[in-house]
């Protein structure tokens, strides 16, 4: 009989002690993600995954809208409103130690200023945030979308990808819609583009351009190309129109993702974000194509909506993948675009003697014909990013960096005659333009806002952000600025302290980042954060009641 209750009992503690031990870790990490209302889902999508972190308790509606880059035709991302927020939010994965800056430019002064624009594209955030609704938008290179709520920083939805993310991604009838495509590929392939061969970024990942929900992140639709998505689309009257890698431009529909037309190949698009011209024949998108010297189809595209070619302005002063990396910007019947130029002189034998400048040019958008061409820089043997820039125009302004020559220049948009021009603070801007707000240019340099006065170029301030700001413009919601860059943080800074400080917020959030998912914290040890302490506390304690219980039933037994 006693071996009988001895089986009994062993047959007991067994259950007990597995079901102690998945009560422990579920205990132990489960709250973690639940007590957030988290929830993790696996979508396919035409057989491709697109893995999802949602809020499951958030009741946001979006029915707001970013409907191109910048979300104007001129590039100067503000939203009105009364918003006075600050945060500072760290992603999944940060790309490099926040407020690091002298080991950034140590690696930089190591490694080249090309390591600076190639690890962007690999891991950082390579294009500005979006907004709309209540809800900042970021695409990282690391192949994650990230929906934020502007008022906490709070996540709303984290989606991560099957490709990287380099385009801005925009927001339509409750639809978030982002390119696949990065800079994974040799550019020997854009080169082979003045041939008529293979194209820059052809199958060297998954490319195309992907809608999902835009407040839970559910896939939608997916339209696959060739080679990458990387310049940010245009979405008119419900119809999204955007080029690739391989030169050709689509029009699909917002609502399905089905190919209503397609045109091309006019070339390599690479970052040159459509824009669009409203003229008196109709609505012309424009979108900038470019091969690199000496073999050059350098192109400035204009295309009706209905899919049918404006004009085509040729582009053969051109040096390097500017047309097709910087963004264009559009005011009235004005289109104006900077890149790498100056009818290259050659001093030696090998291609990179060569000298070039930087050239700004506006065209008529009605018939492509050129206004006016400025050199705006001297000659310079090419270096890291040879892009070119991307203006911002605010009445006669044309505001845009002269990298080569550390200015940041206002230039009169009827003729190109310069205004004013200052000297940048770092000498190492963004490839995209100023932000312009209540009198002031917001110009990132390196890890700083430059705060100038628009009107007569005089430096106001230089705000540290705690992390190089490469690409990303700043957007002003409100009262705030919001900011991202090569470190994979996401700043939502007073606009006034940004005017107005040297001191950077950062100070404050030093070590208090709202992180993408709250579990994951910074470990200051570097050690493991999966909190193996809990598991043990509660498995201790539950061998512990089990040993008392074994010696109450070996009492009972003795006494049977």
């Amino acid at each position: 009989m006693r071996e009988i209750y001895r089986l009994a009992l062993g047959i007991i503690i067994a259950l007990l002690v597995g079901i102690g031990i998945g009560y422990a870790i579920w205990g132990t990490y489960r709250p973690a993600i639940s007590s957030m209302g988290i929830k993790m889902v696996l979508y396919r999508i035409d057989g491709f995954p697109v893995c999802v972190y949602f809020q499951t308790n958030s009741h946001v509606v979006q029915n707001g809208s970013w409907t191109l880059f910048d979300n104007s035709q001129n590039r100067i991302p503000t939203v009105s409103g009364d918003l006075n927020v600050s945060w500072v939010y760290q992603q999944l994965m940060p790309a490099f130690s926040f407020n690091n800056i002298s080991g950034w430019l140590k690696l930089i002064k190591t490694y080249s200023p090309k390591f600076r624009e190639g690890y962007v594209q690999m891991a950082g955030d390579a294009v500005p945030p979006s907004y709309a609704d209540g809800i900042v938008y970021v695409a990282s290179s690391d192949d994650m979308l990230y929906a934020i709520n502007v008022t906490n920083g709070n996540t709303i939805f984290i989606a991560q990808m099957p490709d990287t993310l380099m385009s801005q991604p925009l927001i339509y009838h409750g639809m978030v819609y982002v390119g696949l495509g990065g800079a994974f590929f040799t550019y020997s392939q854009g080169l082979l583009n003045a041939y008529g061969g293979g194209h820059r970024g052809e199958f060297t990942g998954l490319s195309g351009l992907m809608a999902l929900n835009a407040t839970n992140g559910k896939p939608i639709w997916f339209f696959q190309t060739k080679s990458q998505v990387m310049p940010t689309p245009v979405i008119i009257g419900n119809v999204i129109y955007f080029d690739d890698g391989n030169g050709y431009v689509y029009a699909v529909n917002a609502d399905t993702g089905k190919l209503i037309w397609k045109l091309g190949s006019f070339g390599t698009a690479n970052m040159a974000s459509l824009d669009y011209v409203n003229t008196s024949n109709g609505t012309i998108i424009v979108a900038g194509f470019s091969s690199a010297y000496p073999i050059n189809i350098s192109q400035i595209v204009g295309i009706y909506t209905y899919g049918k070619i404006a004009w085509i302005t040729k582009l053969p002063f051109t040096y390097d993948s500017g047309p097709g990396d910087a963004v264009i910007a559009v005011s009235g019947d004005h289109v104006v675009d900077g890149f790498i130029s100056g009818y290259p002189i050659h001093k030696g034998p090998l291609f990179n003697e060569t000298l070039v400048r930087e050239v700004v040019l506006a065209l008529n958008g009605t018939n492509g014909h050129i206004i006016w061409i400025r050199n705006v820089s001297g000659y310079t043997l090419p270096t890291g990013a040879n892009n070119g820039e991307s203006p911002a125009i605010v009445g006669h302004y044309v505001f845009i960096n002269n990298r080569k020559d550390g200015l940041i220049m206002a230039l009169n948009l009827s003729n190109g005659n310069t205004i004013w021009e200052d000297h940048l603070a770092r000498g190492a801007p963004g490839l995209i333009g100023p932000t312009y707000v209540d009198g002031y240019i917001l110009n990132p340099d390196f890890e700083y806002i430059q705060v100038i006065n628009a009107t007569t170029g005089k430096l106001i301030n230089l705000y540290p952000t705690g992390q190089d700001l490469v690409i990303d413009t700043p957007l002003v919601v409100g009262n705030t600025v919001i900011v991202d860059g090569a470190f994979n943080y996401v700043e939502a800074i007073p606009l006034y302290y940004v005017i107005h400080n040297t001191t950077s917020i950062l100070e404050i959030y030093r070590s208090h980042f709202v992180s993408a998912i709250p579990s994951c914290q910074n470990d200051p040890a570097g050690g493991s954060t999966t909190q193996p302490s809990q598991v043990y506390f509660i498995l201790h304690q539950i061998v512990d009641s089990l040993t008392r219980f074994i010696q109450l039933f070996e009492s009972i037994l003795s006494k049977v």
